[in-house]
């Protein structure tokens, strides 16, 4: 504060204090500039931005499918409480059975043991075999050799064949539908369950008693 002369009636002079005075110039040197915080905070803006428009352009982007509800076991025939709906990417969607169109696979039976989750495809199910008058299933239990191969699944059709002396063979059943094929015992032992008419049936039936029946996988009509 500085002080300034200020004459007196008497023509002398006196000291009087002169009004205070403040400097409003910035301190230089004496702060902390909040720029760096300020970058940050727009950076995590702009990171929660792009977070949002990935998420609503994927939930945009997604397509409902049919999936399984539950564990369901080989041969086990379709419902509706079987599945439920689930969304995923609309490019992955290509070989998937659309939500609204469960009639593809409900009745069907499953060709394989699949699990809770698995999205449904046209691939994993097949008709189921309907026994009409005059037909009849009749299941073997085949060795190795018996049969033409472990992936045997439901829908295939197999020539039914009964081993002779020699190279003979008799063909039992020229074209029968594989129902429904189980694994047994260690040995790669399957049995086969098949669809034919009941004449053939009672064919098979003979020669397998006789541990003579062979089958041959064929193009099915």
């Amino acid at each position: 504060m500085t002080t300034t002369l200020r004459p007196h009636r008497n023509g002398t002079t006196a000291t009087a204090p002169d009004a205070p005075t403040f400097d409003l110039e910035p301190p230089v040197g004496g702060g902390r500039s909040r720029w760096p915080e300020v970058t940050v905070g727009m950076l995590i803006i702009g990171l929660f931005a792009l977070a949002g428009g990935w998420l609503y352009s994927n939930a945009a982007d997604a397509e409902p499918v049919l999936a399984l509800r539950n564990d369901i076991e080989r041969g086990h025939v379709i419902t509706t409480n079987d599945l439920r709906v689930v969304e995923i990417g609309s490019e992955g969607t290509v070989n998937l059975i659309p939500s609204g169109d469960p009639g593809r696979i409900v009745g069907q039976v499953a060709l394989t043991d699949l699990s809770a989750g698995t999205l449904a495809t046209n691939d994993l199910f097949a008709p189921a075999a309907q026994i009409a008058a005059g037909t009849g299933v009749i299941g073997l239990a085949l060795d190795p050799g018996e049969y033409p191969t472990l992936s045997l699944r439901p829908g295939d059709v197999v020539r039914v064949v009964a081993t002779g002396a020699g190279a003979e063979q008799e063909v039992l059943a020229e074209q029968a539908e594989i129902v429904d094929v189980a694994a047994i015992g260690v040995q790669s032992q399957l049995f086969v369950s098949l669809l034919m008419t009941t004449e053939q049936t009672d064919a098979v039936a003979t020669a397998s008693a006789d541990d003579r029946v062979r089958l041959i996988q064929v193009g099915g009509e």
